[in-house]
């Protein structure tokens, strides 16, 4: 997993640097007519996709931490 986890991570990266160089109405007017019809028919898929992990995320994130169940791993301040 670590692999695809890289990958991703990467694509992420590379996403970000696009956006941080252009704003989407310049790319609109600037990118050439396949790369705009590649983004066209892949983002809705890509987007439900991100969306659906985000989700997932979200929830689970949203969920109160829960404390540790083994005792030895608390810590208690020391006496004396």
């Amino acid at each position: 997993m670590d692999d695809i986890s890289d990958r991703f991570l990467d694509a992420i990266s590379n996403l970000e640097e696009v956006t941080d160089a252009t704003a989407p109405d310049r790319a609109h007017r600037e990118f050439d007519e396949a790369t705009l019809q590649v983004f066209w028919k892949k983002w809705p898929d890509l987007a439900a996709w991100a969306g659906s992990l985000w989700r997932s995320l979200s929830d689970e994130l949203a969920e109160p931490a829960t404390p540790p169940q083994d005792p030895d791993l608390d810590e208690v301040g020391g006496a004396g």
